[in-house]
């Protein structure tokens, strides 16, 4: 089974959302952007309670107002049930499920529910509640599992029940069976009827109920141990297991999902947990991930990830809501921007954008603004600048991304753009090779100008357009407040920093900005740049500073 659509209306922060997800879908934003609730509304359909309007509480509706009506509907790609939808405004069946043909389930049991199950993980990671016999927890859906391959074994079910009995007659020693007597005669006398009789039953023993009495136990230099005897963080780790080892063993088409996988883990735990993840989407499972860690992100496959935002909408109110892009789309924007290019595909994008691919390019799908730069000169440099007009870049959630040359700016910028990340964009006008001549013209017209092999170099609302490069602007900028100061500075920092010439350029850029901060000395062309940045915020406090 597969989510193929999800539709909420009126849950929790969300108004309305409606999205496509793919096999892996990584919800990421803010931490109250609402990413969990997409997924506790999910759980609500498919996971612990049964969803019905009197299992909702005020915080359950949209700015706790009973009378918006909850809407939530899951399109499915199941052998026999096409959706399921809960709608509180229907008088009854506000659960309904349809088959393949678009007729109602009904009834729509429990054992629909659980065939169509939500393996959850929240970001609590309770141990006692994953590893519990709930028929709604991971575990407890796991023992059903294996009741059921037993149920169905046929001669290993047989061999169980001689073994069982044998195990019986073994406990009934005469001490038992005296005991058992003496209970079977004082019930008789004190009822004085033969309608009832009494026996021990031995229940620990009873084939139905052997797998609810499993029980995970760590083992420390031989010594068993009870996991609630360890730290949180091995706890976690055992959750994840068990994760994993469920949608392997059990399922194969198992919806699951999991609020921050990164909590507890390394950078390299994480990366390797993510490739775990892929196992499992390629086994036939399907994920959903709420994360705030770019190692789980791949930019090569945006496609998987859904941008979760608190924003106002059209009618002024502040909600959840979602942005993804397709690859059709990226592919769709690459190929008019390139109309030459006839043997593009949507697996070349990929592979090209996995070939230049950094972690500072995956961060971006959780920046609020991205500043899409030519070179790490610029990288450095930049925020040491903001830092000194009030802008911190962390601070407000702005990222620059080194591009690693001119010829990449555009699929960049077009990757973020087809998911409505605000973009602005800094690149060079040098045009003396061919190549950076055809960049130059591809940018032109990326940006609606004039093609031109070298362009005017300007600061404008959406671009900046550098003379020469940044070193040589803001050189230019430099020497016209004071003669001499840039290569003194730059003299300074190959000294200090023991930089051979022409080498490092990105180190000595940013020692150049952090001493002409120090200075008081913010090139002009920076000024105009960040304030253009400082404008694609969502929501910017009033200005003040240098960009009053």
């Amino acid at each position: 089974m597969k989510i193929t659509r999800v539709q909420i209306a009126n849950w929790r922060s969300i108004k309305y959302v409606d999205f496509y997800p793919e096999d892996i879908c990584i919800l990421v934003g803010a931490n109250n952007a609402g990413k969990t609730n997409i997924l506790s509304a999910i759980n609500f359909i498919l996971g612990e309670r049964w969803p019905m309007p009197a299992n909702l509480d005020d915080s359950d509706f949209y700015g706790r107002i009973r009378d918006n009506s909850v809407y939530i509907r899951l399109c499915l790609d199941h052998p026999y049930v096409s959706e399921i939808e809960f709608d509180t405004s229907k008088p009854q069946y506000s659960l309904n499920a349809l088959d393949n043909q678009g007729r109602p389930v009904r009834p729509f049991t429990n054992a629909h529910r659980e065939e169509l199950a939500f393996a959850y993980v929240d970001a609590s990671r309770n141990y006692e509640r994953q590893f519990s016999t709930s028929r709604w927890s991971i575990f407890g859906q796991a023992l059903r599992h294996l009741h059921q391959t037993l149920k169905d074994s046929g001669e290993q079910l047989t061999q169980l029940r001689e073994a069982l009995n044998t195990a019986h007659g073994l406990l009934q020693t005469e001490q038992y069976k005296a005991f058992e007597q003496e209970l079977k005669n004082a019930f008789a006398a004190q009822l004085k009827t033969a309608r009832y009789d009494v026996s021990f039953e031995f229940r620990t023993l009873e084939e139905t109920n052997l797998y609810r009495s499993l029980y995970p136990t760590l083992v420390e230099h031989g010594v068993p141990r009870s996991p609630l005897e360890v730290g949180s963080g091995v706890r976690n780790v055992l959750v994840l297991a068990l994760f994993q080892a469920f949608a392997k063993s059990f399922r194969g088409d198992a919806v699951l999902g999991i609020e921050e996988p990164e909590l507890y883990l390394h950078p390299h735990a994480q990366r390797s947990l993510m490739k775990q993840f892929e196992g499992l989407a390629m086994a036939g499972n399907q994920i959903f991930i709420s994360t705030h860690s770019a190692h789980f992100l791949d930019v090569a496959r945006s496609d998987r990830i859904v941008l979760v935002d608190r924003c106002k909408d059209e009618d002024d109110e502040v909600c959840t809501q979602v942005q993804m892009a397709s690859s059709e789309d990226l592919l769709a924007a690459r190929k008019k921007l390139h109309p030459y290019r006839d043997q593009m595909t949507v697996d070349s994008v990929r592979a090209f954008i996995r070939n230049v691919r950094t972690a500072e390019m995956t961060e971006v799908f959780f920046a609020s603004v991205a500043i899409v730069v030519e070179g790490p000169s610029e990288r450095e440099a930049m925020p040491v600048f903001a830092r000194s007009c009030g802008l911190d870049f962390d601070e407000y959630g702005i990222s620059v991304v080194s591009a690693g040359g001119k010829a990449t700016i555009d699929t960049l910028a077009q990757l973020y753009e087809v998911h409505g990340i605000r973009t602005y964009i800094v690149f060079d006008n040098d045009g003396g090779k061919p190549s950076e001549k055809a960049a130059n013209r591809t940018l032109c017209r990326l940006l609606g100008l004039h093609e031109a092999d070298e362009p005017a170099a300007c600061v404008n609302d959406n671009y900046a357009i550098l003379q020469g490069n940044w070193e040589l602007q803001c050189r230019a900028h430099v020497e016209a407040i004071q003669a001499g100061l840039y290569d003194e500075l730059e003299i300074k920092a190959r000294i200090e920093l023991g930089i051979s010439s022409d080498r490092n350029k990105p180190l000595v850029a940013r020692f150049v900005a952090e001493a002409l901060v120090q200075q008081g000395y913010i090139p002009q062309f920076v000024k105009d740049i960040l304030a253009a940045v400082k404008k694609k915020l969502p929501e910017v406090p009033g200005s003040e500073g240098v960009f009053g």
